[in-house]
């Protein structure tokens, strides 16, 4: 099995959009099995569809280790990390979607989460957001489907 590990300092190459007063790093959002460590994620493996009885079987709903889950790189620049937060909301295949957060963005820049899919085959849809911790004003910054095998 191969590790891709990457490091995420995008700040210099920032794309930015804005809402309210604070810019804000339009990321993108992958859906896999990772690990994070002090700034940065190991992808084990980034697909769009995956098997929920393999995943269990492997461990990957488990705190210890790899786990399956969605991240978005957002950038390191302190005027994301010092001004900004990251939600996300996750959509099962039924339709009932929760939201959580917010949280704030991890020194390398990014902003992750697992995914407790087990038991509910079909596909999920995960979205990212942007908050502001001056006003909680919030901005989609991506989103990402993917589908979840019995």
């Amino acid at each position: 099995m191969s590790f891709k590990s990457i490091s995420i300092a995008l700040a210099a190459t920032a794309v930015f959009c804005t809402f309210g007063a604070s810019p804000a790093y339009a990321g993108t959002p992958h859906c896999g099995v990772f690990t994070e460590d002090s700034g940065s994620v190991t992808i084990v493996s980034e697909n769009a569809q995956y098997s929920n009885s393999q995943l269990y079987s492997d461990g990957r709903f488990s705190a210890v280790g790899p786990q399956f889950g969605c991240w978005i790189e957002i950038g390191t620049s302190p005027d994301i990390r010092d001004k900004m937060m990251y939600s996300y909301r996750v959509t099962d295949p039924k339709g009932q979607s929760n939201e959580f957060g917010p949280y704030g963005i991890q020194i390398g820049g990014f902003g992750s989460t697992s995914v407790p899919t087990y038991q509910t085959a079909g596909t999920w849809r995960m979205e990212f957001f942007l908050v502001s911790r001056e006003n909680g004003g919030k901005s989609s910054i991506g989103a990402i489907n993917f589908t979840m095998l019995p």
